[in-house]
């Protein structure tokens, strides 16, 4: 089995190489691994694959996180993970959430604020980030979740509206489809 510091390494190269903002851009160096590390590597990674839920993901509605909030039982911690902070953290979040930006979350110091008991409820904008750093918490053995469809399913604010147009522009007839 993986010692600590072996999933930790892991976790934040799995972090980082999912989070990296576009496939077309240069690739995120990696450490080079033995053949013996991959295969290590696989066995780990396909673990984690077979263990998801069955037709479900780790994923939490706004609505769900709403009565979490009501119910006030102190038993979750919420992360907001969009960036840049000043421009979005600040001008509004979830309350009692706190900030962590998708880049820093495997990072000692950021994973210290994290509960290992508490269920960790994480959110971006749309949910493309957050679901990076769900995966890469959920290796690191935190109870990670994601709140479906971030933070445009709390807030009616104005990036709702340019992200929907955004995928209206992206949408583009004559895409081939095989059947």
């Amino acid at each position: 089995m993986f010692r600590h510091s072996s999933r930790l390494a892991l976790a934040a190269a799995l972090a980082a190489a999912l989070s990296s903002p576009s496939w077309a851009e240069k690739p995120i160096p990696m450490p080079e691994a033995s053949a013996a590390e991959q295969a290590v590597l696989q066995k780990f990674v396909g673990a984690y694959l077979s263990g998801l839920p069955s037709n479900e993901y780790y994923d939490l509605t706004a609505q769900d996180v709403a009565e979490k909030l009501k119910a006030n039982k102190g038993d979750f911690v919420i992360v907001d993970v969009r960036v840049p902070k000043d421009k979005k953290f600040d001008k509004g979040h979830i309350p009692g959430a706190m900030f962590i930006g998708v880049m820093d979350l495997a990072k000692p110091e950021s994973l210290a604020k994290l509960p290992k008991d508490k269920d960790i409820i994480v959110h971006c904008d749309t949910g493309q980030q957050q679901n990076k750093a769900v995966t890469a918490l959920r290796l690191l053995g935190y109870k990670a979740y994601a709140m479906k469809w971030g933070y445009m399913a709390w807030s009616p604010a104005p990036p709702t509206a340019l992200t929907l147009a955004e995928i209206q522009k992206s949408i583009a007839p004559g895409y081939p489809v095989e059947k």
